[in-house]
């Protein structure tokens, strides 16, 4: 550590400096000495949970361990925390389309099959990301920012997949966890069985892998790790019909024999499977880069390395492999933070570069700066270092800005922009989130304010019951219903919401940046309701 952070350490209880401890359990492997210990404990700090790590070889493999599951649990991270391991499921979920291939059910060339409708988009686009699907459905909504798949249901998908299909085109690499949902979902309807049991029976069984399981509500609650972002503690999340992208959960130890049966050194593990996922299929989105059934084949100087990436609100996953040197790492955290430039050094036998300190950012930039809260407990941070930008929301890494044109600019890794918006004087006062198909405005709050959400008041029951009813406002029709004390609102086609009082007839979400205001008649009765957003004000009379 460095010595400016020296003295914070030593004014921490005991409980906090054991977070940096390194535990290391070996099993016959030898990686470069001293090499994970300090990379670890360098790339920790003084961030809440832990990281777990394995090195794998043709002798074995070695454990590093670092950090404790929470601030308020101050038990170790070991080989058999688990974790939520993120897009790291997509090479998995391509393990069980090789399988289904050699058993005959599907063909890589095939159109995807049931349950969704015939159409011309193949299993292998689908698994090179070249079928020209978005990332995520344009449809997709949730009723809760942050457990954003919770309320997406097969049916779901299907509706979303089918209205798209019969216009889509092959197209280059461009990651779509839609198209990996779709993937485990028609593999899952060749073989006529959900895709947990399936997945379980087929891959993670015959892998001897008892501890990765389809869902972190399948895991052993006492060896989980809590997701964390910078704030603390945040919620797991529940992917349901996307579970073949990204739900599973797993240990540094399970995922070490992943690696182990990718590289041929566990005889009988899936070899031909693996061979399958490994051969390149089509073109990435670099020079350097392949795709197989998922994996990443890129070339780093002379070596051709393996690997795939994943993250949830509070995890990130790193695995990657040199099957011509047969070595391999397993990287796995309970932080809102990337592993990749660490798993990339750690694999190549190298420390990775100390963190550099953060530079002031540029004059033309600061006015960009601040918080942009989407909903009140959905904020997006954007930050800058030197002449760069930088867009972070609540629970999710940060990813950088590229500029597209005056006042818009692409988000790196993600298919979305963002657009600032300035009022009549030239100054920033909100921006705009377009992503699949949707246009989400956010105001602009200063650097350290982070919600304009308004105090939540009591109202009594007859207040609440007044507002009761159906709204129409044009095809959408608002549901307004009351359970004891809570005032529950459904829109054609969506989830309910819980709505909060701020005074009597006013209510805001706390899902979406918006707000109701009950309008009462000459009569003293609600008889509309008016929905602000995003700077319109819309009337919806009262149903008789």
């Amino acid at each position: 550590m460095n010595t400016q952070s020296r003295p914070r350490w030593l004014s921490l209880s005991k409980r906090v400096l054991f977070a940096a401890g390194i535990l290391c359990t070996a099993a016959h492997a030898a990686p470069p000495p001293d090499l994970f210990g300090p990379a670890l404990k360098q790339w920790l700090g003084d961030q809440p949970g832990g990281v777990a790590a394995a090195h794998i070889d043709a002798d074995g493999v070695t454990f590093f361990n670092a950090g404790i599951f929470d601030q308020a649990d101050a038990r170790p991270i070991t080989a058999d925390t688990q974790f939520e391991i993120g897009s790291v499921s997509k090479v998995f979920t391509a393990l069980l389309l090789a399988d289904a291939v050699q058993e005959g059910r599907v063909k890589l060339a095939d159109p995807v099959g049931a349950p969704f409708a015939p159409s011309a988009v193949t299993y292998e686009q689908l698994a090179t990301h070249t079928s020209g699907l978005p990332r995520m459905p344009a449809d997709l909504i949730s009723s809760d920012p942050l457990n954003p798949y919770a309320d997406e249901a097969l049916a779901d998908l299907v509706k979303s997949f089918n209205a798209l299909s019969p216009g889509l085109k092959p197209a280059p690499s461009s990651y779509s966890n839609f198209g990996f949902a779709v993937i485990g979902q028609a593999v899952a309807g060749a073989w006529h069985e959900p895709y947990s049991e399936l997945l379980t029976k087929r891959i993670l069984q015959p892998l001897g892998l008892k501890d990765t399981v389809t869902s972190w509500r399948l895991a052993d609650k006492i060896r989980l790790a809590p997701p964390h972002n910078e704030s603390g503690a945040v919620k797991n999340w529940d992917l349901n019909a996307f579970a073949p992208a990204g739900a599973l959960v797993s240990t540094s130890r399970d995922l070490a024999k992943f690696v182990q049966a990718a590289l041929g050194l566990t005889p009988g593990a899936l070899p031909g499977l693996f061979a399958a996922t490994l051969q390149p299929h089509a073109k990435g989105d670099s020079p350097a880069r392949q795709i197989g059934l998922a994996w990443q084949l890129e070339q780093r100087g002379p070596s051709l390395i393996v690997w795939h990436n994943g993250a949830t609100g509070g995890y990130h996953s790193f695995i990657a492999f040199d099957p011509a040197k047969k070595t391999g790492v397993v990287l796995i955290t309970n932080q809102s933070r990337g592993l990749e430039g660490l798993g990339f050094s750690l694999l190549s036998g190298r420390l990775p570069p100390a963190p550099r300190a953060s530079v002031e950012p540029a004059d033309r930039l600061k006015e960009y700066l601040g918080n942009y809260p989407l909903a009140p407990s959905f904020v997006m941070a954007v930050t800058a270092d030197g002449d760069h930008l930088f867009l972070q929301a609540t629970n999710q890494p940060r990813l950088a800005l590229q500029p597209v044109s005056a006042d818009r600019f692409g988000v790196q890794g993600v298919d979305a922009e963002i657009s600032f918006e300035r009022d009549s004087a030239g100054k920033i006062t909100a921006l705009t989130l377009h992503q699949n198909g949707m246009n989400q405005r956010a105001p602009h709050l200063p650097p350290g304010e982070k919600s304009t959400a308004p105090k939540e008041v009591a109202l009594a029951p007859e207040d609440l019951e007044a507002c009761v009813g159906r709204y129409q406002l044009g095809p959408v029709v608002f549901t307004v219903t009351r359970e004891d004390a809570k005032l529950l609102v459904q829109l054609t086609g969506q989830p309910r919401a819980q709505v909060y009082a701020s005074a009597r007839d006013e209510f805001f979400y706390r899902v979406v940046n918006a707000q109701l205001s009950f309008v009462r008649g000459a009569d003293g009765k609600v008889a509309a309701l008016i929905l602000h957003q995003n700077g319109r004000d819309q009337r919806a009379e009262k149903a008789p």
